[in-house]
């Protein structure tokens, strides 16, 4: 008995050129933190065969799903390529971001900004659908075609499908061209360099700051970082402001005006009313409680 859900993901049948037995691909609805007013038009996959493109996915709907429209794929970045190959170092010893364009080796399909694809395990992609209704048609197709374990052939290019030849040209794709990368190399030491030095004007700058008053701020030798000096003015700044609410509040004068005087008596005879009748209140019961003797 062939198995049709595990832990939540459908899974789906497919038939690969030359291969004796079907491919399963798991799938399920996409629920990501990044929907908009709680509608999410999105289908995540697992286990996708090899080159696996966005006319891939638009071929395969085309057949199994007729009218279900693909608005994008945003495939796992990490499939053919290095784990280590997406990961930016620079933020770790500077503030410059990373501007180089190091996708310009890869295929079209991966070149698109493809931010989600970056955060994916491999085998992975995750389709788009234009609204709710193409989600809901396509879902439903491939959804029956899982409970009925019924296979559909996956369109795939054979020429460029499996064997040897197809990891040749992908590990080939890998390897840079040693002039482009020297460029690219110089060019990330120049703007480097260029950032470092526009942090120390920063810094220089800011340590000859004065302030309203005519003072200038002094920092000590092993303290003079940007963060440093930056978070002393914010609070040299969050004191001034304080202190001057508080000057400001003292200025303030309750009694101008008779009906000021007129209202705090009134309200200072309110109160010692108030705390004499509580006062009898207490002798009362007090002299009650001595009144009552139950022996």
């Amino acid at each position: 008995m062939s198995i049709s859900e595990i832990k939540d993901f459908l899974v789906l049948p497919v038939d690969l050129p030359g291969a004796k037995a079907p491919h399963y691909i798991y799938f399920k609805k996409h629920s990501g933190k990044s929907s908009t007013d709680g509608q999410n038009n999105s289908l995540f996959l697992f286990n996708l065969p090899i080159n696996t493109t966005t006319s891939t996915i638009k071929k395969y709907l085309s057949s199994v799903a007729i009218g279900a429209t693909l608005e994008s794929f945003a495939p796992s970045l990490l499939t053919n390529y290095p784990e280590d190959f997406w990961i930016d170092l620079t933020k770790l010893t500077s503030d410059l971001e990373l501007s180089t364009n190091l996708n310009s080796n890869i295929d079209q399909d991966y070149n698109t900004g493809n931010t989600i694809g970056a955060k994916l395990p491999k085998h992975c992609g995750i389709l788009t659908f234009i609204d709710k209704s193409s989600l809901q048609l396509a879902f439903t197709s491939l959804k029956k075609l899982s409970s009925n374990q019924t296979s559909s052939k996956w369109p795939i290019d054979e020429a460029n499908f499996g064997g040897s030849s197809y990891f040749l040209s992908k590990y080939q794709g890998q390897i840079l061209d040693n002039e482009w990368l020297s460029g690219i190399v110089s060019q990330s030491l120049i703007d480097f360099d260029a950032a470092e030095q526009k942090s120390i004007n920063d810094l220089q700058q800011s340590t000859e700051l004065v302030d309203e008053d005519g003072f200038t701020l002094v920092v000590g030798s092993h303290r003079k970082t940007k963060a440093s000096i930056l978070g002393k003015q914010k609070l040299a700044s969050t004191v001034e402001v304080e202190r001057a609410q508080k000057n400001l509040k003292k200025k303030e004068k309750d009694d101008f005006y008779r009906f000021q005087l007129r209202q705090r008596k009134k309200d200072e005879m309110n109160d010692l009313l108030k705390k004499f009748k509580l006062d009898q209140e207490r002798v009362r019961l007090m002299t009650e409680k001595k009144r009552f003797r139950p022996y």
